[in-house]
């Protein structure tokens, strides 16, 4: 009997433990109906909702700032509702932007939600995120049932960033999410990173739709580290650099894309000044344009004093300036400058490797790519031009004799077509006088000729 006992007291307990769902699964999981954010500080949870009592996303991001470090996820979408501003306290600057201090790093989940700053017009200081120097932001989207579609969006500013500003110091790690939807009538469309200590890691999700009216409609450096290892900087716009613009600072794309950026100069790509530009790896710029008056590089226009430093199986292809292939463009002060100040550097280059070169202005021959170690993939975009390697040096020479040009592929396509159309027209043009007539033909001036000849012979007689 107490055999017995002691089974169904054995079975309960298994049959008890068994019905308890995962704790950790049950964690992960559980959303309080109608929270619009959580946030999670010295390892305790807090959910908020949109009303005076919890106080909403506002509250939620006042407590983040308690601690050193804070974990948030968004369940809802957060807008702006005090028309420029998110909010005010310790977690908020410049009038309402939300903002991660020094000392502090923040984690955000956008979870397929949208941070909305909802201007309509530009502000000044106009943006959606503001990083402050030693502070950290991590931006993420793990909802993959929404496609990973939450945004940082509707920033409009007039004075710097549309998206996200870091300042000297601040760092900001994107794994997931969109910076999209963004303006500014200054520079930095989605981000802007001034002075020599900001970085900007970009690992995963996009930078797209942005616009800048001068500088990095993407995004801008006046200094600092951006990296793109992963993601896409896609249909950005701004005068200089559409994609992304660097006046200082160091850009290294390793992986990801750029594509259908435009710029009047700088389609994809504008590095300025003292600005380094490293691609590595399988990073790929195509699709990007420049086009307006004076358009320049369509991919990159190259125009710092630093070199370029190339290796992998990069692919810098099909970019134009206004319909004519435009990629890696040098840029030359004058006709008479035979010397590039921003060339190509070999870092490793691979055979897979392709990128299509040129220069800005007509000179007879300019060196791209000294004392050159790697393979050649390059291509030359300018039909009146060839390339050229002699010790090494990569040249782009212009072909300025008639043999020299029938010798080039364009050129050659460029003259059978002319002569074709030139024998299509002359075939045209004998067909038609072939049908007219000329008037001796004519049947009256035929009954005349006879009339004269009767009477030339009549008088022989």
């Amino acid at each position: 009997m107490k055999l017995k006992n002691i089974f169904a007291t054995v079975l309960t307990g298994v049959l008890f433990f068994a019905s308890v769902p995962n704790g950790n699964s049950h964690a992960v999981n559980y959303v309080p109906q109608g929270a619009v954010a959580s946030v999670t500080v010295n390892n305790e949870t807090s959910y908020y909702y949109d009303n005076t009592t919890s106080g909403g996303a506002e509250a939620m991001w006042n407590t983040a700032m308690t601690g050193t470090s804070a974990m948030i996820v968004l369940y809802q979408d957060w807008v702006s509702s005090y028309g420029t501003r998110f909010g005010t306290g310790e977690g908020f600057a410049f009038d309402g932007v939300l903002c991660v201090p020094s000392g502090h790093e923040i984690t955000i989940d956008l979870n397929g939600c949208s941070i909305n700053r909802n201007l309509e017009f530009a502000i000044e200081n106009g943006e959606v995120i503001h990083v402050q120097n030693g502070g950290v932001l991590n931006l993420t989207d793990t909802n993959t049932e929404l496609g990973n579609s939450g945004t940082i969006t509707g920033g409009n500013s007039l004075d710097g960033a549309g998206g996200i500003y870091v300042e000297t110091g601040g760092t900001v790690n994107m794994w997931g999410g969109n910076i999209t939807g963004n303006k500014t009538e200054s520079s930095g469309g989605g981000v802007l990173l001034v002075g020599e200590e900001s970085n900007f890691s970009m690992s995963g999700g996009t930078i797209s739709n942005n616009t800048a009216s001068q500088c990095g409609g993407g995004v801008a450096l006046s200094g600092g580290n951006f990296k793109l290892a992963n993601g896409t900087i896609s249909d950005n716009r701004s005068q200089s650099g559409g994609g992304i613009y660097a006046q200082a600072g160091i850009v290294e794309l390793s992986g990801g894309s750029l594509t259908q950026n435009v710029g009047v100069h700088g389609g994809g790509i504008l590095v300025n000044n003292i600005a380094e530009l490293t691609l590595r790896s399988t990073v790929s710029i195509q699709n990007n344009i420049a086009s307006g008056e004076n358009r320049l590089g369509g991919g990159i226009l190259a125009m710092s004093s630093m070199p370029i430093h190339v290796s992998g199986k990069i692919t810098i292809t099909e970019n134009s300036a206004d319909g004519v292939q435009s990629n890696l463009v040098f840029w030359q002060d004058s006709e008479s400058d035979t010397g590039i100040s921003c060339y190509l550097k070999d870092a490793g280059l691979e055979s897979s490797a392709k990128i299509g070169v040129s220069v800005s202005n007509k000179i007879k021959k300019a060196v791209f790519a000294p004392a050159w170690s790697g393979v050649n993939c390059f291509e030359c975009d300018a039909m009146d031009y060839k390339i050229e390697s002699k010790n090494n040096d990569m040249t782009l020479c212009r072909m300025t004799s008639y043999a020299t040009l029938v010798g080039d592929k364009t050129m050659r396509s460029i003259i059978l077509v002319a002569v074709l159309v030139a024998l299509a027209f002359i075939a045209i043009l004998a067909l038609v006088f072939k049908k007219s007539k000329t008037p001796e033909e004519l049947p009256e001036n035929s009954e005349k000729k006879k009339v004269k000849v009767a009477k030339r012979k009549s008088s022989e007689k």
